[in-house]
């Protein structure tokens, strides 16, 4: 009897050790898909073009799926709110400004212009003045008040000289507000064609970090920038890929 318990013991465990271990390569699997489909996001950003993968976020997560009609016809301030709930519910917290652009955008909510810039100052704005609905968080990133029980409501971001200036040049420097906090990829398109030699991925992050340390880098930006260089036959690729053994590139 007691031979048998233990059996039943050594068994369970083994079932176990087997359930962590492939959980853990699902993980993986799904880090590896969710890098893919940030770096198709990119890529149709950058052509111009709706990305595919509107479920996917900046850190990896993912929420059900947006309806293309989901937030058309609401006040900003609903559609933003709206998602954020719907984040909570899929287990993920607080968002960028870029998460909450594009899906408000994806889910139908109707600007008042065609440019995506000048849009998504529109997405930053509400954030900022709503504060009894929104609240800034220190990194930067945007959740419900509700959230944050010992957060205090801040005032709303006064927008200063913009108020005085011409309107091209206020949105001007509101734009350069927004982008100013991200390396752009005409930023990393300097540092790559400026290499001498053979380089990797890794080489050009750690210049970038060097050269723009207040700045944010998204992990998928320098993999887009070689991609376009390659394909405007600007950097060609030495060796590609091989297990741990990253790509090697070179200017073509």
């Amino acid at each position: 009897m007691r031979y048998q318990k233990r059996y039943l013991l050594s068994m369970n465990d083994e079932l176990s050790n087997t359930i962590e271990v492939l959980t853990t390569r699902v993980r993986a699997k799904e880090e590896e898909a969710n890098k893919l489909k940030r770096l198709i996001n990119e890529l149709c950003s950058e052509a111009g073009i709706e990305i595919r993968f509107p479920g996917i976020t900046e850190n990896g997560g993912t929420i059900s799926a947006i309806r293309s009609d989901e937030y058309y016809g609401q006040p900003l301030t609903a559609a933003i709110r709206n998602y954020l709930e719907r984040r909570k519910t899929s287990g993920l917290g607080a968002a960028t400004l870029s998460e909450i652009f594009n899906a408000v955008r994806e889910g139908g909510y109707k600007f008042d212009t065609r440019n995506d810039e000048n849009a998504k100052i529109g997405v930053g704005n509400a954030l900022r003045k709503t504060t009894s609905v929104f609240h800034r968080l220190p990194n930067g990133q945007y959740g419900l008040l509700t959230w944050y029980p010992n957060a205090k409501a801040r005032l709303p971001e006064s927008e200063g000289r913009e108020h005085t200036e011409p309107g091209s040049r206020a949105a001007k420097r509101l734009v350069s507000k927004i982008l100013s906090n991200t390396v752009t990829n005409g930023e990393i398109r300097e540092i790559v064609l400026a290499q001498e030699g053979e380089f990797q991925n890794s080489s050009i992050e750690a210049i970038v970090k060097a050269k723009y340390p207040s700045k944010e880098l998204p992990k998928s930006k320098i993999p887009t920038v070689i991609f376009i260089l390659k394909k405007k036959g600007l950097v060609k690729e030495l060796s590609p890929k091989s297990g741990s053994k990253p790509a090697a590139y070179a200017k073509a």
